[in-house]
């Protein structure tokens, strides 16, 4: 029995001195990381300050806001024709989309008449313009993307669409142009 005590004082001591060293290092390590803080901060002691965005990560969130505005504005309309300004804004914004290979201008044309028809005056919730701004951009992109991606990415503008009231005609239409667009910036 008192060895049994024993081993258990020992085990406990042994476990004790364990913590006192990790609570050691950790409270070294925490007076490093304070340190580099106040050095990053200019020395005044102050919040550390946020790092920069990445550069292309700021561009692609810019590509993806000017397409859902052009998406916005389409859905806004009450003309029976898309407003000929909005047009423009939408192909140079899908123009500009590609950041490898860009695609042939007639497909982006063709493209873009066809986007502007379809939702010319649909009622897109604000979500699914954003999801649909973002898949036009990956579809752009397509060389990024494996084929299961872009399928995926497809199927899920294809569902927009149509939860959109956009005609069978249309979307199929649009995911035709979309395809020879990812082909063509493979």
């Amino acid at each position: 029995m008192k060895k049994l005590f024993a081993g258990f004082v020992l085990l406990v001591a042994v476990n004790l001195a364990r913590a006192d060293v990790n609570y050691y290092i950790a409270k070294e390590q925490a007076k490093r990381s304070a340190g580099q803080d106040v050095g990053a901060s200019g020395g005044t002691g102050g919040a550390p300050t946020a790092p920069a965005m990445d550069p292309a990560l700021v561009a692609t969130l810019r590509k993806i806001s000017s397409l859902a505005n052009d998406i916005i504005a389409l859905n806004q309309s009450t003309a029976p024709k898309p407003d000929p300004d909005v047009k423009v804004a939408l192909l140079n914004d899908l123009m500009s989309a590609a950041q490898g290979t860009k695609p042939a201008a007639a497909l982006v044309q063709k493209l873009g008449g066809q986007l502007a028809a379809a939702l010319n005056g649909s009622k897109l919730p604000a979500a699914a313009q954003k999801k649909l701004a973002s898949g036009l951009l990956a579809v752009f992109n397509g060389a990024h993307l494996k084929a299961a991606q872009l399928e995926t990415t497809l199927d899920g503008i294809k569902k927009i669409l149509t939860d959109a009231d956009v005609t069978a005609e249309d979307v199929n239409n649009v995911l035709a142009s979309l395809k020879s667009i990812a082909t063509a910036t493979q």
